[in-house]
């Protein structure tokens, strides 16, 4: 089946100019997700034990966490979305943002009370696996995972940044 292009249905890249000072009044932070390699393990030793030789993926249920966040937090423009990749630990990195203006002031929660919420999420998580399989060896490894997410990072805190450090290249967009 073939299609036909026509101009109605033709998708053109637009031009657009950017506003001076559009972002002068704006505070913004970051916060990292320290636990990347704490998931990762997890996903991975689960899969070990639940799927061994099939090629069953196992994902963290990273949209389960973001909503909670978004709900806790008025300034939080995103959760922990992807940022970029390590090329030295072939891992994801994910940060959360927010945006904080002279009308809605940048008020975070503490990484302490997101911690709190991240450890609530991960025992959420886990009870989908627990009592499957090798329940003694998957118990064990949820277990340690849920050890391993309830140590706070003792450098964990919100990194406040200029807007302009969200704009890493605007011509790979385009690319």
């Amino acid at each position: 089946m073939t299609s036909k292009i026509t101009p109605a249905n033709i998708l053109l890249p637009a031009r657009m100019n950017l506003v001076t000072g559009a972002f002068a009044n704006l505070e913004i932070a970051v916060l990292p997700f320290p636990f990347v390699q704490v998931v990762a393990d997890f996903c991975h030793d689960i899969k070990q034990v639940l799927y061994r030789g099939n090629d069953r993926e196992v994902r963290w249920p990273y949209r389960q966490l973001n909503n909670a966040l978004l709900a806790c937090a008025s300034t939080l423009t995103y959760g922990f979305e992807f940022h970029s990749f390590d090329e030295e630990s072939q891992l994801s990195l994910y940060q959360a943002l927010a945006v904080g203006t002279p009308e809605n002031p940048l008020k975070t929660p503490t990484p302490q009370q997101i911690h709190e919420l991240m450890r609530i999420w991960a025992q959420e998580w886990i009870k989908q696996y627990r009592g499957k399989g090798r329940t003694d060896q998957v118990n064990s490894v949820c277990d340690r995972f849920l050890q391993r997410i309830a140590v706070i990072p003792p450098d964990w805190e919100w990194q406040h940044i200029k807007p302009e450090k969200l704009i890493h290249d605007i011509t790979a967009i385009f690319r």
